[in-house]
């Protein structure tokens, strides 16, 4: 599962890059975790982790942007 690219909904992604402006990362990091934890499903050798640091890595690309 190493190179598993996962596919995350702009407005997600958007929704957690606001978050950030108004809140900082500590904020969205809680957030994200709560989010993958709780909201996603995971499939076959999934695991939250790469969730977590898929989503973080997303965020953190549009942030930058």
């Amino acid at each position: 599962m190493e190179n598993t690219k996962f596919y995350w909904n702009p407005e997600t992604i958007e929704y957690y890059v606001d978050l950030y402006d108004l809140n900082g990362f500590a904020s969205v990091a809680l957030r994200v975790l709560d989010f993958v934890t709780n909201e996603c499903s995971l499939e076959d050798g999934e695991n939250t982790e790469q969730l977590f640091g898929s989503l973080i890595t997303e965020i953190e690309n549009n942030i930058q942007n």
